[in-house]
């Protein structure tokens, strides 16, 4: 499949997440993967750490002020979908 779209239905369902981790570790999914339904600012770091590489922010949110939270943080002490190791493994 080209795209996968991972629904939201709720802001505090976070189920989502593990699938996008399981389809792009496990699974080795090297398409897009959307997310949709009840997407906020506050999620999409997060949501790019898993794997997700689209988002459909809802309709009632400004999608500038949502790109910002893909680089609310600067470093993550833990390992991504993107980046195999945690930090204390990643300096020296």
């Amino acid at each position: 499949l080209p795209a996968i779209a991972i629904n939201f239905p709720k802001f505090v369902d976070g189920r989502g997440y593990s699938y996008a981790r399981i389809l792009r570790d496990r699974l080795n999914f090297e398409g897009e993967i959307r997310a949709i339904g009840d997407i906020l600012h506050d999620q999409l770091f997060y949501l790019k750490r898993c794997g997700f590489d689209a988002y459909a922010v809802r309709e009632d949110k400004d999608i500038e002020v949502a790109q910002e939270g893909l680089s609310d943080f600067t470093e993550s002490y833990q390992a991504a979908s993107f980046m195999n190791q945690p930090l204390f493994r990643r300096r020296g």
